[in-house]
């Protein structure tokens, strides 16, 4: 079954010093919107070919937060939908389930954070073939985020071009960790389906695919407005925001 990994943003150990290793976790989710989404367009060879909608809503009673992800890439006929949690001061996992449909091919993902360990297994069906399962068994280790939290929370990280954090992430679909890297520069004046934007490039690393993201820096205020896949003819682009009536 081809892979195929989505370009969404993070958190990590920070190197800055003028920030303190975890306060970055903290104040990047408590500037974050109570409720919202993020809705991008697929961009495959520069022709639209997708979507994706990544939303969120913090319980800052219950010290969750908790997201969703709905994309869609049309040629290769992939469609993911994913629900899951993180602690709302600590981004740790708490639980994820995935249902990601390639033509005729599902995989299913579940796995829940349980007494340090991520705990859960993958699941692929196809026609006439049947069922291959794998189980998840990953340690939690100190300061570990979820993959996908860290793309919503890329438009409240609070870094500066020169800023550098590290990390480790649980990669839920592929049900294992990894060590990654983001490091903020200056990314310039770029042109996207929501207009012409002053941007902070967001170098991910370590990652597979790596990806950089641009979000604006306009006035204090931060919008993720494009995530490149880096490798592929790929990117994620920002749609302009509906006139109000």
């Amino acid at each position: 079954m081809k892979a195929f990994h989505l370009a969404l943003l993070a958190t990590a150990v920070l190197s800055a010093p003028s920030l303190a290793q975890e306060d970055w976790r903290r104040e990047a989710a408590a500037a974050l919107p109570e409720t919202g989404e993020l809705h991008l367009q697929l961009l495959y060879e520069d022709e639209a070919d997708g979507f994706m909608r990544l939303g969120w809503q913090r319980d800052d009673e219950g010290g969750v937060l908790r997201y969703y992800d709905r994309t869609m890439w049309a040629s290769p006929e992939i469609y993911e939908t994913m629900g899951a949690s993180v602690d709302l001061e600590t981004l740790a996992p708490i639980d994820v389930a995935i249902r990601f449909h390639q033509q005729s091919a599902i995989l299913s993902v579940e796995a829940v954070a349980q007494d340090g360990v991520m705990t859960g297994g993958r699941s692929i069906i196809q026609p006439f073939v049947g069922e291959q399962a794998a189980p998840i068994n990953v340690p939690v280790t100190e300061g570990m985020v979820m993959r996908e939290a860290v793309f919503l929370l890329a438009q409240t990280l609070p870094l500066e071009a020169g800023d550098s954090i590290s990390f480790d992430w649980f990669a839920s679909m592929a049900g294992t960790a990894a060590s990654v890297t983001i490091t903020a520069v200056d990314g310039g004046r770029i042109d996207t389906l929501s207009g012409r934007h002053d941007t902070i490039r967001l170098e991910l690393r370590g990652s597979v695919p790596e990806n950089d993201i641009y979000v604006t820096d306009t006035d204090g205020v931060r919008q993720v407005v494009r995530i490149d896949v880096l490798g592929q003819p790929m990117r994620f682009e920002a749609l302009p925001v509906p006139a109000e009536d």
